[in-house]
């Protein structure tokens, strides 16, 4: 049974309604910060098992709860990553336009490690997932201009593509789930019901407002995608960090924004959730997780420990860059 939250409801009754928004509170006591690993100025992060996995100076590490350095890859050139911790799987993305698998043993030992895909363009926000005796990958492949900043220019062409692989090495293109002019970023992939779900962020400009949305595939297999939701609207700089299925028939996203410091973007950003239904109807939207870090926040990736919440973060991005394990009370 997953924990439920207690809310209320708190506003500015009377200021000028273009200002004017309403943020559910959760009123837990603020959390409290169990690792902190001061201006590690590192990239992509994700939980992996008791630690951490993330990018720093452009290769991967693994970091302990106690901010203790485990193990670092330094010949692995990473910036983005995603993992099945479960068998010890890494996908990794680089600058170098290139997508790996890596996989490791219980002592952080290198298995394997294979350069599967080496492309033209640059490929991101690589996420692997597994379903039954097959894997699934998804990258997105930039052709033009890179985080592009200015509404006068137009954007680079964005294709988000879905791979499959029996064997982690010898990867096929599967279907392309969105190809659009926005930046697509922070992709997460899930299969449930017999369909593939990809949700993403959708820029307007980098780090400018964006919405959040699902794709969700016509079929099993993964080969045509036309159904999509706006989960958030584009009204805020929103960062989708994780999705957690409540019960059988509803969802919790879990995201930062600048929401509350509009403009600021990761320096303005804190930790919301919002509720879906099974048809992805919103239930409940912007539900503000109270933090020991005011703002500040950019959210990589939630868990459940001990039936804690847990939050793993960069604090001030884009000056300390530090990196964050908040436990929930």
């Amino acid at each position: 049974m997953k924990k439920k939250f207690l809310f209320t409801i708190f506003g500015m009754a009377f200021v000028v309604a273009a200002a004017l928004y309403i943020v559910k509170e959760n009123t837990n006591e603020t959390g409290t910060i169990i690792t902190n690993i001061s201006q590690l100025h590192n990239g992509d992060a994700k939980f992996y098992k008791n630690n951490i996995i993330t990018s720093v100076n452009g290769h991967l590490a693994i970091y302990d709860r106690n901010g203790k350095l485990v193990k670092e890859y330094q010949d692995i050139a990473t910036n983005w990553l995603s993992c099945i911790e479960e068998q010890g799987i890494i996908v990794y993305g680089n600058g170098s336009c290139q997508l790996g698998v890596l996989q490791i043993d219980d002592d952080y030992n290198v298995v394997k490690n294979e350069i599967v895909m080496e492309t033209e363009n640059l490929q991101i926000d690589p996420t692997i997932l597994k379903v039954k005796d097959t894997y699934y990958m998804t990258a997105t492949e930039i052709i033009g201009l890179v985080n592009n900043a200015d509404l006068n220019v137009k954007d680079g062409r964005y294709i988000l593509h879905l791979y499959q692989s029996k064997d982690l090495s010898k990867w096929t293109l599967v279907d392309n789930v969105i190809d659009v002019n926005n930046n697509i970023e922070d992709v997460d992939i899930d299969y449930f019901h017999n369909r593939f779900y990809v949700f993403f962020e959708k820029e307007i400009v980098d780090k400018g407002d964006s919405s959040v949305c699902v794709a969700i595939s016509d079929d099993k297999d993964g080969k045509e995608f036309s159904t999509y939701h706006e989960l958030l609207p584009a009204d805020c700089d929103h960062e989708p960090a994780a999705i957690e299925h409540v019960g059988s028939n509803s969802f919790r996203l879990y995201y930062s924004c600048d929401k509350n410091n509009k403009g600021q973007s990761y320096q303005g950003g804190q930790v919301f959730y919002a509720d879906y239904d099974a048809d992805w109807k919103q239930i409940s939207v912007d539900s503000l997780v109270i933090t020991e870090t005011p703002k500040g926040i950019l959210l990589y990736d939630v868990r459940k420990g001990n039936e804690k919440l847990q939050l793993l973060y960069a604090k001030n991005y884009l000056t300390d860059c530090d990196l964050v394990v908040e436990e929930m009370k």
